[in-house]
């Protein structure tokens, strides 16, 4: 990916969220950094309501994150009784495990659990969000984050989704493990032109490699047997909705009573996007799967680990 066209898609976002007013923003020192965060909050928002984080990918902030997911987070925390956090990353970008990684939050070992560990206080003091409840997704960069949040501080999260990414290797991780399982949600592209499916370098070219990652089936493995799976995933396949769409999704579910569900969704020709149909993404991301909206499968999976 060129500079120029990261630019493309800045601008792309920039212009989609012309529409959108954040609720509420603000900024909070932590570990010596002022961060920035939007917030979205239900006018009627319950007590001891659920509190979902939204993570953007390198280059990004909040805004362009709501304008990536349609601001279907804020429609469904509307309808469903939650509030929705959209912090933007150190110089717009985050710490995560990618030993590998030239970006600024890496470069200044920010410490990102720590700015969501203070949001997460302050947004239960300010609106009585529950703790308890707290729920991370992530796109590329984002997701990498989120999987880092699982990875190292497993008890702040009740789940995590993780769009367009896969774990690092061994060798290109920074990250310690806390071994605990943790509900997690992947959604991959086959055809994804950054994150190799399959496993690989991630390289941007002139904005230089991110190191070497798992395969998509190696990091879902991973997660399921984390939770204590020794079985194969259940399969399905989504209906197909739009013959013109050259893309189909199957699906992976591990789930028992009692364990921490993990559940793979594998596009078929996708690309490095958050499906939905709100927000065009450039073409050379790759392709979007008409087939699932992201935002209302991944709040239905978060929804799920609450009963």
């Amino acid at each position: 990916m060129t500079r120029r066209a990261l630019g493309l898609t800045v601008a792309l976002m920039l212009s989609a969220t012309a529409a959108f007013a954040a609720d509420e923003s603000g900024t909070i020192q932590v570990g010596g950094n002022e961060r920035a965060y939007l917030a979205y909050i239900p006018d009627k928002l319950p007590p001891g309501a659920p509190l979902v984080f939204v993570l953007h990918g390198t280059g990004g902030n909040g805004e362009h994150m709501r304008a990536e997911t349609g601001a279907e987070f804020d429609r469904l925390a509307d309808a469903q009784g939650f509030a929705v956090v959209y912090p933007t990353g150190y110089n717009n970008s985050w710490d995560d495990c990618r030993k590998t990684d030239p970006l600024p939050a890496k470069a200044q070992k920010i410490d990102d659990i720590g700015f969501f560990r203070a949001l997460i206080a302050q947004f239960h003091d300010k609106h009585g969000t529950d703790p308890r409840k707290v729920f991370i997704m992530g796109y590329s960069n984002g997701a990498q984050m989120a999987m880092r949040v699982a990875l190292e501080a497993p008890d702040m999260v009740a789940a995590i989704a993780a769009v367009s990414a896969n774990l690092p290797v061994a060798e290109n991780s920074v990250c310690g493990h806390k071994d605990k399982p943790v509900a997690v949600l992947l959604m991959d592209g086959t055809g994804d032109p950054v994150n190799p499916f399959k496993g690989g370098e991630v390289n941007l070219g002139k904005l230089g490699s991110r190191g070497v990652v798992m395969s998509t089936e190696e990091t879902a493995t991973y997660w399921a047997m984390l939770a204590g799976y020794v079985g194969e995933a259940e399969t399905d396949t989504m209906p197909h909705r739009d013959p013109a769409d050259p893309t189909s999704v199957k699906v992976l579910d591990w789930h028992e009573p009692g364990m921490k569900p993990v559940i793979v969704f594998v596009i078929e020709g996708g690309g490095h996007v958050v499906p939905n149909p709100h927000f065009q993404f450039p073409p050379f991301l790759g392709k979007v799967t008409r087939d699932l909206d992201a935002p209302q499968i991944i709040w239905r999976f978060f929804r799920s680990t609450m009963k």
